[in-house]
């Protein structure tokens, strides 16, 4: 078969040819010794896309063992959790890992005996009043399904090759959290270790629901890719075409793809596939513009089509609640202060009030400090309304946080450029300090100030027919 671009850079599943050890392997290396380590709770931390469950898949395989996936979500209950995983074992299956390796679940209990539901059944006494009933392993199934718990899952992973991966454990509802940390703990005096996924600014959240886990978590924070490592995704890639990127813009795409190797992967696919090509085969055979312009247009181009789903909150956050009554645009202006450089993925309460003297802003459009309060304050109701939650403000740190990157980059990105650097969007042209035109008026150069732009737009004092 022929081999497709799309699966040189691959966007979903597990890359192969672009694969990045980050940090030269040191984040497999310390999952490895944290699992070797029996009894661990195994935190991987870190935001959406960067490689999380990526890690854990790569680091299973080299130790031959299978991932009971659980997903969580605010409907979730620690029984449906147990329940979950608990549906997934399957005693004769293989498991495929990653680039089609495969794993078979190990047949044979450690000490002698046959893995099966049966099995379980006896180490738990979990099916009582069955005496003298011969149950066969589905209906054995059935009845531990039917009433899971915890207990039910520790032999299974203390005596085969499955390991327990709680991912996105943060979207559980608080109740339902700290009773799942309380449960834990008797994985870990069992000497099994589990993984869990989460972001790493509520990493602190399992230490506080149950004070039995410290000196129990191996925290693994994968956080925002470093740029080099992003590059050598472009490096790999491009190779394996024959070719090569410039280091400029391998510079720009690593840069831009704010710390998502998936952004990355996206952006060097459409690079490589803006001329129609789809087969490695085709690709070889054509000259390809990698100019930082080229770059530019692939950017744009993976922002509108495979983040443009950010459109309705984007505009949902930068009106605000109550639009046509508020005298300040300040969740505009709050969400603007994310998207200046350097990038950034939280801001303390003096660093928005740092960028927002960056903003350049006439004093009736800067907000005052109780107003911006009440704006952080307000956030989380107000995205929960609408179905969404892409910023968070942790009141007794004072940080504000962005969760999601991905948003960040579509914001940075939604509009397309004239030339790499120059945004036509007025939210982003909002972000620039001032603005030198390269027209001339009557044989003199003019200068404005954005702010002065918006003012004179917001009075409708400005007209095209007006020379300055």
């Amino acid at each position: 078969m022929l081999e497709k671009l799309a699966d040189v850079f691959k966007t979903i599943g597990q890359p192969t040819v672009t694969y990045v050890q980050r940090d030269s392997g040191k984040l497999d290396r310390q999952l490895r010794d944290a699992l070797n380590e029996r009894g661990q709770l195994c935190l991987v931390t870190g935001p959406s896309k960067t490689g999380k469950t990526t890690l854990y898949k790569e680091v299973l395989f080299s130790k031959s063992l299978l991932p009971l996936t659980v997903q969580c979500d605010k409907s979730l209950t620690t029984d449906e959790l147990w329940k979950r995983a608990l549906e997934q074992v399957d005693f004769e299956r293989t498991e495929t890992i990653a680039g089609g390796k495969v794993i078979k679940v190990s047949g044979e209990v450690e000490g002698g005996g046959k893995l099966s539901w049966k099995w379980l059944a006896e180490i738990t006494a979990k099916v009582k009043g069955s005496t003298g009933i011969d149950l066969n392993e589905q209906e054995t199934r059935k009845r531990i399904l039917a009433t899971p718990s915890p207990d039910l899952l520790i032999p299974l992973l203390k005596h085969a090759n499955f390991v327990l991966v709680v991912e996105d454990f943060h979207y559980l509802e608080d109740s339902e959290k700290i009773l799942l940390f309380q449960q834990w703990k008797r994985f870990i005096d069992n000497e099994v270790s589990v993984i869990v996924l989460g972001t790493t600014h509520r990493a602190v959240d399992i230490a506080n629901s149950n004070r039995d886990l410290i000196g129990r978590i191996s925290q693994i924070d994968v956080g925002h890719w470093d740029n080099k490592d992003l590059e050598k995704i472009c490096e790999l890639g491009f190779k394996h075409l024959g070719g090569e990127l410039p280091s400029r813009q391998r510079e720009i795409i690593a840069q831009e793809a704010v710390g998502l190797p998936i952004v990355v992967q996206q952006t060097c696919l459409e690079l490589c596939t803006a001329d129609g090509s789809e087969y490695v085969r085709d690709y070889k055979k054509k000259q390809h513009d990698l100019s930082s312009n080229a770059v530019g247009r692939a950017l744009h181009r993976v922002a509108t089509r495979k983040y443009t789903q950010f459109e309705s909150y984007y505009t949902t956050l930068i009106r605000g609640p109550r639009e046509k009554s508020r005298k300040y645009k300040t969740y505009e202006l709050v969400l603007a202060c994310f998207t200046l450089d350097p990038i950034k993925f939280s801001l303390r309460r003096t660093d928005i009030d740092h960028r927002m003297n960056q903003l350049r802003l006439t004093t009736d459009q800067r907000p005052p400090a109780a107003s911006l309060n009440s704006t952080l304050g307000a956030l989380k109701k107000f995205q929960e309304r609408r179905g969404f939650n892409l910023l968070e403000w942790r009141p007794n740190e004072e940080i504000l946080y962005i969760i999601e990157p991905s948003f960040l980059f579509y914001v940075r990105w939604r509009t397309q450029k004239n030339s790499l650097g120059e945004q036509l969007d007025l939210f982003e042209k909002l972000l620039s300090a001032t603005w030198d035109s390269t027209e001339t008026r009557k044989g003199r150069k003019w200068r404005l100030e954005f702010s002065d732009v918006f003012s004179l737009i917001r009075t409708e004092k400005y007209t095209n027919s007006q020379e300055d």
